[in-house]
């Protein structure tokens, strides 16, 4: 998935589209029986923060949604 997403970048930016691929965290939801770090609405808003902050530099990334960029 993250080289699709590198390579989706690449085929896009020339187009003016970015890509992000996005981690939303260890979100508090049924799935981890609420155990999870943070509150939906905490990854939420980190994730719109770096869609926001996405552009043509730094299209291509992995980020989680606390602002940290991911290596793959």
């Amino acid at each position: 998935m993250n080289a699709f997403g590198k390579s989706l970048a690449m085929d896009l930016q020339s187009k003016g589209i970015a890509v992000a691929q996005l981690h939303p965290g260890y979100v508090q939801t049924r799935m981890v029986n609420f155990g999870g770090l943070i509150t939906p609405e905490e990854s939420a808003k980190g994730l719109a923060e770096r869609i926001s902050a996405l552009n043509l530099e730094n299209t291509g990334s992995f980020w989680h949604s606390n602002g940290e960029e991911l290596p793959w």
